[in-house]
């Protein structure tokens, strides 16, 4: 690789983006399987970084292609395949999937992602994905990402091949409740919002890993008895809006035990999987899957009841000035400030996210001005959810508090807190 100086975003982007293509042998860790979607974040929140910091911004991302090459081997290269069209070549790659077949998945893969687009990979895989479990259930952010931070072709659809593999390792990991929903045409968007907050509080079930919270979710009867009625609301949007809403509040109303890795998830994967509702056969599965999200976290971590109306103290501080205080007056500070300010907050969340080494403080920021500017009238709720989050970090690292491990980081780790 040339010096990081002497490459364009474009060129360092794309260089990172063909190491982390190639799938490792082994079962992905925490780095290994966020790798993807940490540089397509990395790489949206890029723009917004402070000029004085894009230098640093740009060695996180060039971090990624390092680390990855040293987490261990890679899977042996397969026999080429060759497929008539995309459709076959994805539908091959969902029946291997399903049989859990990896050298056929990485294969199928292979061809499909050096052909697709990023613009086609979601309408042809969003079935197959967004009910998926495996993977730490982020196969949808994957999809969510690509079409966005990719114009000029620098992230190609072969960033599918890490993630193929993965979801082929556990196949039987899918939400399946939603499938015996009935129309309910008096379901609205409040009744969602109201749904989210009848969650009945469950308790860890001997697991705090993505795969363990969802299943008790669904296998306890409470998505479906919670979530079959208001999911199959008409006002698609207004829904989407009240989950996310949900999600963030999470954020700002827990304490911080599971800040970095559970209530960031919390938002992270409903929101994937709204966005790539337009490309699924039936667009309210995955209403379902994104409200079974907040359910499955909720009941699993929350320690407080949901409130519609939250309002932080008063601090009178500004965002840079109270991150160091914590994350309860830092998500304050953004929520009182001026509106004259809310420029400089974006780039200063953006910048300190994009120089931090954790991968899910850079996606969970990307996903709060996402969410700011798709849901303006509540844009103060996500940018004050990030600074939240910011605040845990920037006293953690002041403290040298270790962080918890990170939730169903490893499909290895899962496996095993499952079986």
């Amino acid at each position: 690789m040339l010096s990081i100086a002497a490459l364009s975003d474009a060129e360092l982007v794309a260089s990172v983006a063909d190491v982390v293509r190639t799938p490792r042998a082994d079962p992905a860790d925490s780095f290994v399987l966020h790798a993807p979607l940490e540089l397509a974040a990395r790489t949206a929140l890029l723009p917004r970084v402070a000029p004085a910091d894009r230098a640093a911004a740009r060695d996180q991302i060039a971090a990624i292609a390092s680390t990855y090459e040293a987490f261990g081997p890679s899977a042996p290269p397969q026999p080429q395949r060759d497929f008539d069209s995309l459709e076959r070549a994805a539908k091959r790659l969902g029946d291997a999937i399903a049989a859990g077949d990896l050298d056929d998945v990485d294969a199928t893969a292979a061809w499909f992602g050096e052909r697709a687009t990023s613009h086609e990979v979601g309408p042809l895989l969003a079935d197959l994905i967004v009910p998926s479990l495996a993977a730490a259930a982020h196969g949808s952010i994957f999809l969510y990402q690509m079409p966005r931070v990719a114009p000029r072709g620098e992230l190609t659809g072969e960033l599918l091949r890490p993630l193929a593999r993965e979801l082929a390792r556990n196949p039987r990991w899918r939400l399946r409740w939603y499938q015996d929903r009935v129309p309910d045409p008096n379901a609205s968007a409040a009744s969602l919002f109201d749904a989210l907050r009848a969650t009945p509080r469950l308790g860890v079930p001997g697991s705090d890993f993505i795969y363990p919270l969802m299943s008790q979710a669904e296998r306890s009867g409470v998505a479906a008895d919670l979530l079959a009625s208001p999911t199959t609301t008409a006002d698609f949007e207004g829904a989407a809006r009240m989950t996310l809403r949900a999600a963030a509040l999470s954020m700002l109303q827990e304490p911080g035990d599971y800040a970095p890795y559970g209530w960031t998830h919390c938002l992270t994967m409903p929101q994937a999987a709204l966005g790539v509702a337009r490309w699924c056969t039936d667009p309210t599965m995955s209403l379902a899957v994104a409200a079974t999200y907040v359910v499955g976290f909720r009941a699993a971590l929350a320690q407080n009841p949901l409130e519609p109306k939250w309002t932080p103290p008063h601090s009178g501080l500004s965002l840079a000035a109270a991150l160091d205080d914590g994350p309860d007056l830092a998500a304050a500070a953004v929520w009182r400030a001026p509106d004259e300010q809310i420029a400089g907050i974006v780039t200063l969340l953006a910048t300190r996210a994009a120089v931090h080494h954790d991968a899910h403080l850079v996606k969970y920021t990307l996903a709060c001005l996402d969410a700011a500017a798709w849901d303006r009238d509540h844009a103060r709720l996500y940018l004050s959810a990030a600074a939240s989050l910011l605040g845990w970090w920037t006293r953690a690292d002041s403290t040298a508090t270790p962080a918890p491990m990170p939730q169903a980081s490893s499909t290895r780790e899962a496996a095993s807190a499952s079986a």
